[in-house]
């Protein structure tokens, strides 16, 4: 549809309305979605709007899966993985501490 717009004002409202609708219909872009299909003039392509492509997706999951993979075997292969960890002594010392800590508080809360 060629663009239409106002020469002059109206002086029937309706008209005026037919004529403001009309120029608001002629702004709108036609439709164009064949240009832009696989056989268009004007495909579209994931890599021309900036998407992530299933390929590289994939890739990018299993970069993720091996470093994961890797991490855990590393983890399962040591024979204590968690060494530097606190013993039972170290534990059992750090609450006697804590539980003496707590009754000097009573002791001067009560006093």
């Amino acid at each position: 549809m060629a663009k239409a717009r106002r020469v002059a004002r109206a002086r029937d409202k309706r008209a005026d309305i037919q004529l403001r609708e009309n120029i608001e219909q002629s702004d709108k872009p036609e439709p164009h979605a064949d240009t832009h299909s696989q056989s268009g003039a004007d495909t579209v392509t994931p890599s021309s709007i900036g998407a992530e492509t299933p390929a590289a997706a994939q890739a990018k999951a299993d970069a993720a899966e091996t470093t994961a993979k890797s991490y855990t075997d590393t983890h399962e292969d040591k024979s204590n993985p968690h060494i530097g960890s606190a013993s039972n002594t170290d534990i059992s010392n750090l609450q006697s501490q804590i539980d003496d800590l707590e009754a000097r508080v009573t002791a001067l809360e009560n006093a």
